[in-house]
């Protein structure tokens, strides 16, 4: 890293707290306004609430809401976890077949990886990476198998639920699932496998797989 990026990394290290917070106080503020102006507006129309305005609302809040957590997720996992020192060398085939295990993914490998990571983080990678994919895929379509070169590799593959999945939005921290409902998770894990140095890649033929790989040892 070129010197004078690095300044702003630890810029980036040491106010990534306070600005999280700082960006959610207006935004808790908006909510509570929000929603004594839906009171406010039932009063006046004497104990009922439009339809439409009620939906402007809703609409509103879920925005605000989804706002808040894309800073909290951003700034949480855009730097180091607190407390845990150092990344070590962690195998991570244990972990990564303990979360596959958890969201109905069989994954059989007992090769080892060492990857130099903090353990919770990458747990959290996993797990993220893991009930993205359980989200688009068929669960009777659905496959993951792992591989090392000089990354370790996780590949999940299947037949996506939706005919026109559009691969580039589901990365988004914008991302909203087939059930309406705001997505962050593959946002997430991409973004801290790229922290490690690793990343989180798609590949489409008959069917689309989405791979994510860190980097073995000290590379």
């Amino acid at each position: 890293m070129e010197p004078w990026l690095e300044a702003f990394a630890r810029a980036n290290f040491l106010r990534s707290t306070d600005t999280a917070h700082d960006l959610k106080t207006p935004l808790n503020v908006a909510v509570l306004n929000l929603e004594l102006m839906r009171m406010r507006l039932r009063k006046i129309a004497g104990g009922t609430e439009d339809e439409k305005v009620a939906a402007y609302a809703s609409s509103l809040e879920l925005e605000l809401r989804r706002m808040a957590r894309i800073f909290d997720t951003f700034f949480l996992l855009s730097t180091p976890p607190k407390n845990e020192g150092d990344p070590a060398l962690i195998d991570v085939v244990p972990i990564c077949r303990e979360v596959a295990s958890n969201a109905g993914f069989d994954l059989p490998i007992s090769d080892t990886a060492l990857v130099r990571v903090h353990e919770s983080r990458i747990r959290e990678a996993f797990k993220m990476f893991f009930e993205g994919a359980s989200q688009i895929f068929k669960e009777e379509s659905r496959r993951a198998e792992a591989s090392s070169d000089t990354h370790f590799h996780v590949l999940l593959s299947g037949v996506p639920r939706i005919d026109e999945l559009e691969l580039s939005k589901v990365f988004k921290f914008y991302y909203t699932d087939l059930n309406g409902n705001p997505d962050l998770s593959l946002a997430a894990a991409r973004l801290i496998a790229e922290t490690y140095g690793g990343e989180l890649s798609t590949i489409e033929s008959d069917k689309v797989s989405m791979r994510i790989s860190f980097p073995l040892g000290d590379q």
